[in-house]
């Protein structure tokens, strides 16, 4: 069956999304929903011509360390109450899915209700954030020599100044979106609230920024990059300077936890929270651009895969001179593993080698360790969410 749905449907889409997650409708966010719907692939299920189930697949492109893979993010799973638990969000998922794999799409990701849920469909974990808190009584006191200047300005306003910085940056090399102009413009419009912070420097180049918000209690850091060390100390001094004001201060980093950084870290409320998932959608296409380390001679996978039959097989891969070859093959796989756990070891997220360990695979642990060798060794790094 056809279970896109189109713009005559986005008026059900939208009141059926209010019920499920219990939103206030409003005028700014049937805008910024708008927006995002008019840029999916929808799917709804109807029962007597009334939406109960629905989701969105939005096209983008991520930076997967120099390579770009084009990637659907999955978001507004949902049903209605009456119509829960019979299938309908998984009958679509697998859809959205099928369709991923017909039209080219390399990777998935959706932030997840369950854990569990989501890996019956062949998502794994492999983001994390890590939350600090610190209150205002406990902010270092930083003395800097500040060679730069700070502008503020609301989002909405700066993004146009912040697309290419965010762009070239590391951190956002390593499974990050390429975001275009529609998502600044979304965000904008999702987060009004949101400030920005840029630093520039003495010939008026932009080094770095902080995307904030402030409530009546909290300064709320969302995103902070920078170029230099003196860029990240004035930022840095710029969010000290709010401690009168506020009672807390918030960073959800999308990096793992740096507790040297702070003179008095037990001052520092510090846990790293599960964040988004990913999965492989067209894993040939994902092997032969993989950006690999070091060549390797042929070993063969034998991966499972449920949802997406052309993943499951035995392949044979080798690099040599830098180039990918990869192949189905009709021997034994030398490891085993689900598409989860191939997922989880080739985003960087954990090493094929403790995922033998605790049994999470199967197979030679010399073969293992080569792989291993070749993959990318950085954690992934996600900051956006959709």
């Amino acid at each position: 069956m056809n279970y896109r749905l189109n713009t005559t449907d986005e008026v059900d889409f939208y009141q059926l999304y209010l019920y499920a997650f219990n939103k206030p409708d409003s005028p700014q966010r049937r805008a910024f929903f708008s927006q995002r719907y008019q840029h999916a692939w929808v799917y709804g299920l109807k029962e007597q011509q009334r939406l109960v189930s629905g989701l969105y697949s939005i096209p983008f492109q991520v930076n997967f360390h120099q390579v770009i893979y084009q990637m659907n993010g999955i978001g507004d799973v949902m049903s209605a109450p009456e119509f829960a638990g019979r299938g309908g969000a998984g009958t679509l998922l697998r859809t959205a899915l099928t369709e991923m794999a017909a039209k080219g799409v390399t990777l998935s990701y959706l932030a997840p209700f369950s854990f569990r849920y989501y890996r019956r469909f062949g998502y794994e974990q492999v983001f994390d954030h890590t939350l600090y808190q610190i209150a205002s009584a406990d902010l270092p006191r930083l003395k800097i020599d500040v060679h730069g200047q700070i502008q503020r300005l609301p989002l909405a306003t700066a993004w146009p100044q912040l697309q290419d910085f965010y762009t070239a940056q590391p951190s956002s090399h390593r499974g990050g979106l390429l975001r275009p102009d529609w998502w600044w413009q979304y965000l904008s419009a999702k987060n009004p609230a949101w400030e920005v912070a840029l630093r520039f420097d003495a010939q008026q180049q932009l080094t770095g920024y902080l995307i904030y918000q402030r409530t009546a209690t909290t300064f709320d850091v969302q995103e902070w990059q920078f170029v230099d060390s003196a860029t990240y100390q004035e930022l840095a001094l710029f969010i000290t300077k709010h401690g009168t004001s506020y009672q807390q201060f918030s960073y959800a980093a999308p990096t793992a936890a740096q507790l040297d950084r702070l003179t008095e870290p037990y001052a520092l409320t510090v846990k790293t929270v599960p964040y988004m998932m990913a999965r492989i959608v067209n894993l040939k296409d994902f092997l032969q651009r993989y950006p690999f380390t070091c060549d390797f001679a042929p070993i063969t996978l034998q991966v499972s895969d449920d949802i997406l039959p052309a993943n499951q097989a035995t392949w044979q891969l080798q690099r040599q001179q830098g180039q990918t070859q990869i192949a189905t093959s009709t021997v034994a796989g030398e490891l085993k593993l689900s598409i989860q756990s191939l997922t989880k070891a080739s985003f960087g997220y954990r090493r094929l080698t403790d995922l033998l360990h605790y049994g999470e695979i199967s197979g030679s642990q010399q073969v293992a360790q080569k792989i291993d060798q070749a993959l990318v060794h950085e954690a992934p790094c996600l900051i956006d969410y959709f």
